[in-house]
Protein backbone atom coordinates (compact mmCIF):
# COMPACT_ATOMS: atom_id res chain seq x y z
CA UNK A 1 0.00 0.00 0.00
CA UNK A 2 1.37 3.15 -1.35
CA UNK A 3 -0.03 6.47 0.10
CA UNK A 4 0.52 10.39 -0.34
CA UNK A 5 -1.17 13.21 0.18
CA UNK A 6 -0.91 17.32 -1.26
CA UNK A 7 -2.12 19.61 1.24
CA UNK A 8 -3.86 23.58 0.40
CA UNK A 9 -4.30 25.49 3.18
CA UNK A 10 -7.40 28.28 2.75
CA UNK A 11 -7.69 30.99 5.28
CA UNK A 12 -9.17 33.39 3.46
CA UNK A 13 -10.54 36.80 4.73
CA UNK A 14 -14.44 36.82 5.12
CA UNK A 15 -14.47 40.22 2.96
CA UNK A 16 -13.00 39.13 0.06
CA UNK A 17 -15.22 35.82 0.26
CA UNK A 18 -18.28 37.68 0.64
CA UNK A 19 -17.16 39.29 -2.27
CA UNK A 20 -17.06 36.20 -4.68
CA UNK A 21 -20.43 34.70 -2.95
CA UNK A 22 -18.63 31.68 -1.28
CA UNK A 23 -18.60 30.00 1.87
CA UNK A 24 -16.81 32.71 4.10
CA UNK A 25 -15.96 29.79 6.90
CA UNK A 26 -12.27 29.55 6.87
CA UNK A 27 -10.98 26.00 6.07
CA UNK A 28 -8.28 23.61 5.32
CA UNK A 29 -8.69 21.45 1.89
CA UNK A 30 -6.35 18.62 1.68
CA UNK A 31 -5.98 16.14 -1.37
CA UNK A 32 -5.15 12.25 -0.37
CA UNK A 33 -4.32 9.44 -2.09
CA UNK A 34 -3.85 5.50 -1.02
CA UNK A 35 -2.68 2.92 -3.32
CA UNK A 36 -3.54 -0.33 -2.80
CA UNK A 37 -1.98 -3.60 -4.58
CA UNK A 38 -4.39 -6.67 -5.11
CA UNK A 39 -3.53 -10.30 -6.71
CA UNK A 40 -5.27 -10.60 -9.77
CA UNK A 41 -8.13 -12.80 -9.67
CA UNK A 42 -9.24 -13.30 -13.45
CA UNK A 43 -7.02 -13.48 -16.66
CA UNK A 44 -8.16 -13.50 -20.53
CA UNK A 45 -6.71 -15.58 -22.79
CA UNK A 46 -7.36 -14.62 -26.67
CA UNK A 47 -6.58 -16.37 -30.15
CA UNK A 48 -7.62 -16.95 -32.94
CA UNK A 49 -9.28 -20.29 -35.15
CA UNK A 50 -8.52 -20.87 -38.84
CA UNK A 51 -10.30 -23.50 -41.65
CA UNK A 52 -9.83 -24.29 -44.89
CA UNK A 53 -11.68 -25.83 -47.51
CA UNK A 54 -12.93 -25.95 -50.93
CA UNK A 55 -15.95 -25.05 -50.08
CA UNK A 56 -17.10 -22.32 -47.62
CA UNK A 57 -19.23 -25.50 -45.61
CA UNK A 58 -15.55 -27.13 -45.44
CA UNK A 59 -13.82 -24.41 -44.10
CA UNK A 60 -16.14 -23.66 -41.64
CA UNK A 61 -16.15 -27.61 -40.43
CA UNK A 62 -12.45 -27.30 -39.96
CA UNK A 63 -12.79 -24.65 -37.88
CA UNK A 64 -15.75 -25.72 -35.56
CA UNK A 65 -13.54 -28.57 -35.04
CA UNK A 66 -10.33 -27.44 -34.19
CA UNK A 67 -12.00 -24.70 -31.63
CA UNK A 68 -13.86 -27.59 -30.26
CA UNK A 69 -10.72 -29.36 -29.63
CA UNK A 70 -9.49 -26.36 -27.80
CA UNK A 71 -12.42 -25.44 -25.90
CA UNK A 72 -12.17 -29.57 -24.86
CA UNK A 73 -8.29 -29.22 -24.00
CA UNK A 74 -8.47 -25.74 -22.21
CA UNK A 75 -11.86 -26.80 -19.96
CA UNK A 76 -9.13 -29.63 -18.82
CA UNK A 77 -6.96 -26.89 -17.09
CA UNK A 78 -9.71 -24.44 -15.95
CA UNK A 79 -12.85 -25.75 -14.62
CA UNK A 80 -16.11 -23.93 -16.63
CA UNK A 81 -13.76 -21.29 -18.33
CA UNK A 82 -16.17 -18.28 -19.76
CA UNK A 83 -15.07 -19.04 -23.52
CA UNK A 84 -17.08 -16.57 -25.83
CA UNK A 85 -16.47 -16.00 -29.53
CA UNK A 86 -15.57 -12.00 -30.36
CA UNK A 87 -15.81 -12.42 -34.72
CA UNK A 88 -15.98 -14.81 -37.37
CA UNK A 89 -15.53 -14.08 -40.84
CA UNK A 90 -15.12 -16.29 -44.15
CA UNK A 91 -13.32 -15.31 -47.16
CA UNK A 92 -12.78 -16.03 -50.86
CA UNK A 93 -9.48 -17.48 -51.88
CA UNK A 94 -8.77 -16.69 -55.91
CA UNK A 95 -5.51 -17.19 -57.50
CA UNK A 96 -2.47 -15.11 -56.96
CA UNK A 97 -2.37 -13.80 -60.50
CA UNK A 98 -5.97 -12.39 -59.42
CA UNK A 99 -5.33 -7.81 -59.36
CA UNK A 100 -9.15 -7.48 -57.51
CA UNK A 101 -9.42 -5.01 -55.50
CA UNK A 102 -12.80 -2.90 -54.12
CA UNK A 103 -11.61 0.39 -55.61
CA UNK A 104 -11.11 -0.97 -59.20
CA UNK A 105 -13.49 -2.38 -62.08
CA UNK A 106 -15.13 -5.43 -60.73
CA UNK A 107 -13.87 -9.12 -62.15
CA UNK A 108 -15.49 -12.40 -62.57
CA UNK A 109 -14.80 -15.20 -60.76
CA UNK A 110 -13.23 -17.01 -63.82
CA UNK A 111 -9.96 -17.48 -64.89
CA UNK A 112 -7.14 -15.79 -62.99
CA UNK A 113 -9.98 -14.36 -60.62
CA UNK A 114 -11.51 -18.07 -60.12
CA UNK A 115 -12.71 -19.34 -56.78
CA UNK A 116 -9.76 -22.14 -55.55
CA UNK A 117 -10.97 -22.34 -51.79
CA UNK A 118 -12.52 -20.49 -48.62
CA UNK A 119 -11.09 -19.55 -45.42
CA UNK A 120 -12.63 -18.99 -42.28
CA UNK A 121 -11.38 -17.67 -39.47
CA UNK A 122 -13.01 -16.87 -35.98
CA UNK A 123 -11.37 -14.81 -32.75
CA UNK A 124 -11.81 -15.68 -29.43
CA UNK A 125 -11.34 -14.90 -25.99
CA UNK A 126 -11.95 -16.98 -22.86
CA UNK A 127 -12.13 -15.21 -19.11
CA UNK A 128 -10.68 -17.41 -16.22
CA UNK A 129 -9.89 -17.54 -12.85
CA UNK A 130 -7.37 -19.86 -12.85
CA UNK A 131 -4.80 -16.80 -13.30
CA UNK A 132 -1.52 -18.87 -12.80
CA UNK A 133 -2.21 -21.23 -15.51
CA UNK A 134 -3.42 -18.61 -17.73
CA UNK A 135 0.26 -19.16 -19.69
CA UNK A 136 -0.30 -23.35 -19.81
CA UNK A 137 -3.74 -22.55 -21.44
CA UNK A 138 -1.36 -20.24 -24.13
CA UNK A 139 0.43 -23.20 -24.70
CA UNK A 140 -1.81 -25.83 -25.02
CA UNK A 141 -4.00 -23.26 -27.39
CA UNK A 142 -0.72 -23.35 -29.09
CA UNK A 143 -0.26 -27.37 -29.20
CA UNK A 144 -4.09 -27.55 -30.39
CA UNK A 145 -4.22 -25.12 -33.12
CA UNK A 146 -4.90 -21.85 -32.04
CA UNK A 147 -3.41 -18.96 -33.89
CA UNK A 148 -1.82 -16.41 -31.95
CA UNK A 149 -2.87 -17.44 -28.70
CA UNK A 150 -2.01 -14.77 -25.76
CA UNK A 151 -2.73 -13.47 -22.74
CA UNK A 152 -4.57 -10.04 -22.85
CA UNK A 153 -4.92 -8.90 -19.69
CA UNK A 154 -5.36 -9.36 -15.85
CA UNK A 155 -7.40 -8.00 -14.22
CA UNK A 156 -9.95 -8.32 -10.50
CA UNK A 157 -13.54 -9.64 -10.97
CA UNK A 158 -14.27 -6.85 -8.14
CA UNK A 159 -12.71 -4.25 -6.70
CA UNK A 160 -15.57 -2.26 -4.60
CA UNK A 161 -14.51 -3.83 -1.05
CA UNK A 162 -10.62 -2.81 -2.51
CA UNK A 163 -12.02 1.02 -2.98
CA UNK A 164 -13.66 1.23 0.36
CA UNK A 165 -10.39 0.09 1.98
CA UNK A 166 -8.57 2.78 -0.14
CA UNK A 167 -11.34 5.52 1.13
CA UNK A 168 -10.95 4.70 4.14
CA UNK A 169 -6.92 5.08 4.11
CA UNK A 170 -6.93 8.30 2.26
CA UNK A 171 -9.41 9.93 4.83
CA UNK A 172 -7.37 8.99 7.73
CA UNK A 173 -3.95 10.52 6.66
CA UNK A 174 -6.04 13.05 5.25
CA UNK A 175 -6.84 13.70 8.65
CA UNK A 176 -3.54 13.58 9.97
CA UNK A 177 -2.05 16.02 7.34
CA UNK A 178 -5.05 18.33 7.92
CA UNK A 179 -4.20 18.51 11.84
CA UNK A 180 -0.46 18.71 11.46
CA UNK A 181 -1.35 22.01 8.94
CA UNK A 182 -3.76 23.36 11.95
CA UNK A 183 -1.31 22.84 14.27
CA UNK A 184 1.56 24.54 12.51
CA UNK A 185 -0.96 27.41 11.53
CA UNK A 186 -2.31 27.88 15.30
CA UNK A 187 -5.26 27.15 14.41
CA UNK A 188 -7.92 24.56 15.73
CA UNK A 189 -8.72 22.16 13.76
CA UNK A 190 -12.51 21.79 13.16
CA UNK A 191 -15.42 19.49 11.18
CA UNK A 192 -15.46 17.81 7.51
CA UNK A 193 -17.26 20.25 5.30
CA UNK A 194 -17.33 18.50 2.59
CA UNK A 195 -15.63 15.10 0.61
CA UNK A 196 -14.90 14.18 -2.49
CA UNK A 197 -13.74 11.04 -4.53
CA UNK A 198 -11.15 12.05 -7.30
CA UNK A 199 -10.53 8.92 -8.18
CA UNK A 200 -11.03 7.35 -11.73
CA UNK A 201 -14.40 5.45 -11.80
CA UNK A 202 -13.85 3.16 -14.94
CA UNK A 203 -12.15 0.03 -14.96
CA UNK A 204 -9.51 -0.59 -12.83
CA UNK A 205 -5.53 -0.80 -13.84
CA UNK A 206 -4.59 -3.76 -15.81
CA UNK A 207 -1.44 -5.89 -16.06
CA UNK A 208 0.54 -5.76 -19.01
CA UNK A 209 2.27 -9.02 -18.95
CA UNK A 210 1.71 -10.61 -22.39
CA UNK A 211 2.58 -14.23 -23.62
CA UNK A 212 2.37 -14.86 -27.38
CA UNK A 213 2.49 -18.04 -29.02
CA UNK A 214 2.74 -19.60 -32.98
CA UNK A 215 0.79 -21.83 -34.63
CA UNK A 216 2.37 -25.61 -34.09
CA UNK A 217 1.89 -28.95 -35.96
CA UNK A 218 -0.81 -31.31 -35.43
CA UNK A 219 -0.45 -33.26 -31.86
CA UNK A 220 1.12 -36.20 -31.14
CA UNK A 221 -0.93 -39.15 -31.14
CA UNK A 222 -2.93 -40.50 -28.82
CA UNK A 223 -2.37 -40.15 -25.61
CA UNK A 224 -1.25 -36.63 -26.16
CA UNK A 225 1.48 -35.22 -23.29
CA UNK A 226 0.77 -32.99 -20.95
CA UNK A 227 0.73 -29.31 -21.95
CA UNK A 228 3.99 -27.72 -21.25
CA UNK A 229 3.45 -25.53 -18.08
CA UNK A 230 4.50 -22.15 -18.00
CA UNK A 231 4.68 -20.66 -14.63
CA UNK A 232 3.43 -17.35 -14.18
CA UNK A 233 3.20 -14.80 -11.15
CA UNK A 234 1.35 -11.72 -12.38
CA UNK A 235 2.15 -8.78 -11.12
CA UNK A 236 -0.48 -6.85 -8.41
CA UNK A 237 -3.14 -4.64 -9.41
CA UNK A 238 -2.64 -1.30 -7.80
CA UNK A 239 -5.98 1.08 -7.15
CA UNK A 240 -5.63 4.33 -6.26
CA UNK A 241 -8.22 6.18 -4.59
CA UNK A 242 -8.09 10.05 -4.44
CA UNK A 243 -10.12 11.79 -2.16
CA UNK A 244 -10.16 15.95 -1.69
CA UNK A 245 -11.46 16.44 2.21
CA UNK A 246 -12.43 20.23 3.03
CA UNK A 247 -11.93 20.85 7.11
CA UNK A 248 -13.83 23.45 8.85
CA UNK A 249 -11.56 26.17 10.82
CA UNK A 250 -12.96 26.50 14.80
CA UNK A 251 -12.93 30.17 15.75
Amino acid sequence: MRRFAAVLPMLMSCAAMAQTGEDARPRIVVTSAATIPSPPDRAVVSFSVHGEGTTSDEAVRAMVAKRDAIEKGLAGISAGPDIRAAQIGIAEVRGRDCNRNSYGNPRLSTGECAIVGYTADLQMEVRTAAVNEAGTMVSLAGRLGATNPRIDRFFLAEDKEIRRRGVAEALAEAKLQAEAIAHASGVRLGGILSVSNLSFNGPGPYDEIVATAQRVGAPLPPPPPPPVVVGLKPRAIETLVKIQVVYAIQP
